[in-house]
Parts: C-alpha cells; structure tokens; sequence
C-alpha cells in the first residue's frame, strides 16, 4: 500500500474525523489561528470529493447509498469536533450557574451539540442530492452552497444559534474585507469555494504528475484536458485574494468630524449576587462607584442588566442618575428589565437617562436564559429550567435606532450582536432618516460563561459587526471584555476579563458605505440564486442524456 493510500485510510477512522473538527474552532478567538480553521475545512472537503472520485459508479442505486452514508458519517462525526469542543462552553453555563448535576450537565450538552451536529449531517445529505441532480462536476459551486444553506439554517432553527460560523475565523485572516460586500456568510462562501477549487486543482496536479509518469500514447489527450482544466481553476483561484483587496469600502466623509467621549462601565459582579435582594444596594453603589468621576462623558454605558429590578421599581435611581447628568448635558444608557403593565409582559430593557429618554427591548432571547421553550412542561424539572428572569418575551421588530441630539444609537443587547440581519436592518431604517453618524451600542453578561471560549467568541462576533456596517462599537459588558472597535473592526481599548473597572474613551464616529450597510445579503443571495440556476440547467442537461430504458 502506498503512502498515500495508508493516509487515506487513516482519514477515514471516525476519531481521526473528530479531531480535524476540533481543529475548526481553533480559528476563532481567543486563539485566532485563522489557519486552523481553513486546514479543518479543507480536510473535511477533500474527504467528501474523495468520496465521490473514489466511488465512480454512482449511476449504481447501491453505490449511491454506500457514497451519501460515507458522506453523511464524515459530516457526523466531524460535528462532533466541531461543536464539542467551540461550544464546549455551554456545559459552564449549564453545570456552573444552572446547578445542574455534573452527569446531567454532561448530557444536556452532548443533546446541544448532538442538535448542532445534524445541521452538519443535513449539509452532508444536500452536498449528496445536489450531485445526484447534477453531477460531481458541480462539487466546487454545491459545496459552499451548502454550506451557507447549513449555516442559515443554524442562524434560524429553533430561534437560531448563529455561533461558530465560518466567516468569523477570517476577521483577523486576508478575506475578511470580503464581509463588508457579503457579510460574514458570504466570507463563509468563499472559503469554501476557494477549498473546493483547489483540493480540484490539487487532483489535477496530480493527475497530471501520474500521467507524466505514464509511457502510454493514449493517455495524451487526458493530459491537454487536464492542464486546460487545472490553467482555468488556477486562475479562479489568484482571482480571490485580488477580488478581497478590490473590495475595499469608501469611507464616509462627513461634513465635521464627530467624536464621542464614552465611558463604558465594567462593575464585575457575580452571577450569584445578581438577582438576590439582599445585593441591591451594593450591586448599584458598585455602579456609581465606577462611575462617580465619568459623569461627564458624552455617554455613559452600563452592561446588560445592570440595574437588578424591573424599572418601574427603581424610578428613584433613575431620577438621581438623571440629576447627576444634567450638568454636563450627559446621557447614560443602562440594561434594567421592563414590565409592561397594560400587556402584562416583561422585556430585556436598554433604557436612555439624561438628555433622551429612550427605550430599546431585547428582540433576540437566549434560549433558557431569557425564556425557557415548551415552559410547561419544563418548568421545575431541573434548577436549569427554572433560572430567575426567565420569563421575557421578544421585542418588536420595528423598533427604531435610539436617536440623540448628535448621533444615532444602533442597539443590541447580548445574543442580538450575533444576529447581522438584525443590525443591518435597523441601521438601514437609521440611515433612511438621517445622515447622523452611527454607533453600535452593545452590552452583555458573560459571566454565564465563565472561564470559557464564549466571551472571546462573542467579542469576535462584535468585531465582525462593526466590520460588515461600517460603524465603531462600543461594548459594556458585567465582567468582560468591555471593548471599543472601530468601523474596520479593530479593537483600539479593552478591560481584561474579571475585573472592576471604567473604560474612558473618545470614539471616532467616522464611518465606511458598505455594500453590506446598504443592501445586506444581496449579493450573497445573487450567488446563491447563480448557483441553483447552474444547477437546474445541469441536472436538466443531465436528465435529457440519460438513454431511455
């Protein structure tokens, strides 16, 4: 057995398949080796293609069933990697602050990832029917078509997890200006589209090296076809760095600089005191203690749930925060949960104190966290399922920006900074009645995370916002990272996880028009709807050669 050969045979051991899919989150902070990420893929691409070149009797029904199981089980089981280990941080959440037992805790995150891994299997299974339909001629346009389809799909099922997606491994990596024209999903399509074709070319390079060895005559004509075929995927392939560095956006130029003098207010308070009664007090001294020399920053920020009561309690606080303001004309905006007495409903709340009076509720809920799915079933099962704070509803999708006297506010409380449509379509509304600078305004409590990947990620995720819009964020956050980004997603400022603290800064509102700002998933959706046209003319064609029985 040659070398080659006993690798592929090694590729094929279900462990092997789990640690190439824990090499995936490697790409995505805290460790940032974008390469990582791309090395998984194209290993998981290279096994699918494999499968389908080493099988060529697909017209076979049998042959087909054994390909698309192969398929299928290599998707499964690097799932499994995949997701075991990115969101690994799921079991801290669960077994940490929901008090489950270890060996509950345990299954309850072998079930999520188990549920996050058949989104993969369905990518497996499309991969398999689109060549049925087509061809595997078509792999290097079905395979990133499906996986954008897959990462849809986790965006959107069950409320959505849009986590771990692929694009976001690149915001430190040479496509990433590549999210200001597709946003991060289409930066997944490339990825994949550029593994694809090049695991192509690499079998024709090597088609042709065994060719070459070759002494037979009749194998001269194979040899023209497959340098003309490996020429043009060549080609394809120097065309995508060269696109990344075209698709640079044009700045926004605006009449005056505006800057912004923010403090955004870190006060690092444990996830065990936070809806206890007898913390209050301390909970908001802690508060003004870190915030007592910022009152006069132009904003104010304190993170998510800052104020642990509902915010018809707490008027008096707001009313001293409010005369703490007025001197130096300052806005603070705070997360407080808000009951709604005529509807009888509770929201996640990002109220304004100060010059505006605004309010923003929480669109985007964490599953459990924020509202428990099939409550009455589950409520009582387990302390997991019975959190406090546990009983909100969704805000209104037709919420506006928060508009100040200078500058528009783009919210989004914890979980919705991972949703892009959401943003982008709140920041479209924005830009439609005004041409006032923009700022993302974002806050959280992720110290439900705790010593995991989840606040880094989430962070990412932040950046890639700023990114894809073309505006500065800013983030506040219980016990980190409490961060300033600007609008090309660099993080300029940050406070280290854990600890008590201010972040001082002047912001920059300067802005980039994005493709992505003004259209959102447009040209990704072009992509996609070429894409299924080749295939319907394809799988047309393929049906029209088919011999009559």
């Amino acid at each position: 057995m040659s070398s080659i050969s006993k690798l592929k045979t090694i590729f094929n051991y279900p462990l092997v398949k789990i640690l190439i899919g824990a090499l995936y989150p490697l790409g995505f902070s805290p460790i940032d080796i974008w390469q990582a990420t791309l090395l998984s893929l194209g290993l998981l691409v290279y096994l699918i293609i494999d499968t389908y070149h080493f099988n060529r009797n697909l017209h076979i029904p049998e042959e087909r069933t054994l390909v698309k199981k192969a398929i299928i089980s290599t998707c499964f089981f690097w799932g499994v990697g995949a997701y075991g280990v990115g969101t690994s941080w799921v079991y801290v959440s669960i077994h940490e602050f929901g008090n489950a037992a270890l060996p509950l805790a345990v299954l309850i995150t072998a079930l999520f990832v188990l549920v996050l891994t058949m989104v993969k299997v369905g990518f497996g299974y499309l991969i398999h029917q689109l060549v049925s339909l087509c061809g595997k001629s078509f792999l290097i346009l079905i395979i990133p078509f499906a996986w954008v389809v897959s990462e849809f799909v986790l965006s959107t099922l069950f409320n959505g997890f849009p986590w771990l997606l692929a694009g976001y491994s690149q915001m430190d990596g040479p496509l990433v200006s590549l999210a200001t024209w597709f946003g991060v999903y289409g930066v997944g399509w490339f990825m994949l589209a550029i593994i694809s074709v090049s695991i192509v070319l690499g079998e024709c390079l090597f088609a042709l090296y065994k060719i070459n060895q070759s002494v037979d005559p009749s194998h001269q004509s194979a040899l023209k076809s497959i340098r003309n075929k490996s020429f043009m995927i060549l080609l394809i392939i120097m065309s995508f760095p060269l696109s990344s560095y075209l698709m640079q956006p044009e700045e926004i130029i605006p009449q005056e600089k505006v800057s912004l003098d923010v403090a955004l207010v870190q006060p690092n308070i444990s996830q065990d005191k936070k809806w206890k009664r007898e913390y209050f007090s301390e909970i908001i001294d802690t508060l003004y203690l870190q915030t007592n020399e910022h009152w006069d920053a132009d904003l104010i920020v304190w993170p998510e749930g800052a104020i642990p009561a509902y915010k018809h309690q707490v008027y008096d606080v707001f009313a001293d925060i409010e005369r703490k303001l007025k001197p130096s004309q300052s806005n603070l905006l705070a997360g407080v949960p808000i009951y709604d007495r005529d509807k009888n409903v509770s929201y996640v709340g990002f109220s304004a104190v100060g010059n505006s009076n605004l309010t923003y509720h929480k669109q985007a809920l964490v599953p459990f966290g924020e509202y428990v799915p099939l409550a009455q079933m589950l409520r009582g099962v387990i302390d997991f399922f019975d959190l406090p704070m546990s009983n909100f509803i969704p805000g209104s999708s037709q919420q506006p920006a928060m508009s100040f006297e200078h500058y528009d506010v783009i919210p989004a409380i914890c979980y919705e900074i991972a949703y892009p449509n959401l943003l982008q379509t709140m920041l479209k509304q924005a830009d439609e009645k005004s041409n006032k600078p923009k700022l993302i305004v974002t806050v959280s409590n992720d110290a439900w995370f705790g010593d995991s990947l989840g606040p880094f990620q989430h962070m990412q995720m932040a950046r890639m916002r700023a990114l894809e819009l073309g505006i500065p964020l800013i983030r506040s956050t219980n016990d980190g990272i409490t961060a300033v980004v600007d609008a090309k997603g660099r993080q300029l400022a940050q406070l280290e996880r854990h600890t008590q603290g201010t972040l001082r800064y002047r912001v920059s509102l300067d802005g980039f028009n994005t493709l992505y700002r003004q259209y959102g998933f447009l040209g990704l959706y072009l992509i996609l709807s070429l894409s299924c046209l080749f295939f319907v003319v394809a799988s047309v064609i393929r049906l029209r050669s088919k011999p009559l029985k």
